[in-house]
């Protein structure tokens, strides 16, 4: 029983890292689902159970219950102290909170604690802080329909073509080409029809 009960914990936390690498909107409330899934459940039962274990496996992956609340200042401030005082930070964790919780927020904040957020940054890491916001995967996928659907430039249709025109979408697409893990990962986004034009590309669909 208990192995059971684990297994499909680890699924969830499994279904909440996808979501968080998505750049999914995350909500801690019953209504919300991701994929088809109560997502949002899940997140909600941990912390009105204080379980404290389960808490924490959820906010390794990035995911911070503080973000929720109406004071995005306290998180940044939380956030600057804890990596000031991070003696060996894992930037990419930092990256996919920051990513999630701070940046969009970032019209809000004051100058104050950002400018110290972003001397701390530096400090750690030796690179600027850069404030604009990463595009998703979903985002990328978008722009790709959008590139195959556009006779203006893609008058025959096809889901690749050349760098000049495709620009820095190219590279993203083309590794997709050839690597069938990365393809499987957003295949769900494509319907029937779109994932037989992609074979007949020599995509990898199977």
């Amino acid at each position: 029983m208990k192995t059971k009960k684990r297994h499909t914990e680890q699924e969830w936390l499994n279904l909440l890292k996808s979501a968080i690498d998505e750049g999914a909107e995350l909500q801690v409330n019953h209504r919300f689902k991701y994929k088809g899934k109560n997502l949002g459940t899940f997140l909600t039962s941990a912390k009105s159970k204080k379980n404290v274990e389960r808490v924490k496996k959820i906010e390794a992956l990035g995911f911070n219950y503080k973000m929720h609340s109406k004071s995005p200042h306290d998180y940044l401030d939380k956030y600057i102290l804890q990596l000031s005082e991070d003696e060996n930070p894992n930037k990419q964790q930092y990256i996919t909170r920051f990513n999630s919780y701070i940046l969009p927020k970032k019209d809000i904040l004051k100058k104050r604690p950002v400018a110290k957020l972003n001397r701390v940054w530096e400090d750690k890491f030796r690179v600027v802080r850069k404030w604009t916001i990463p595009e998703t995967p979903l985002g990328k996928i978008a722009r790709w329909k959008e590139y195959r659907y556009n006779k203006t430039i893609n008058p025959d249709g096809k889901w690749l073509g050349v760098r000049t025109i495709m620009g820095n979408l190219y590279d993203w697409v083309y590794i997709r080409k050839w690597n069938q893990d990365k393809m499987n990962e957003i295949l769900e986004h494509f319907d029937i029809m779109e994932i037989t034009e992609l074979a007949e590309e020599g995509f990898p669909t199977n």
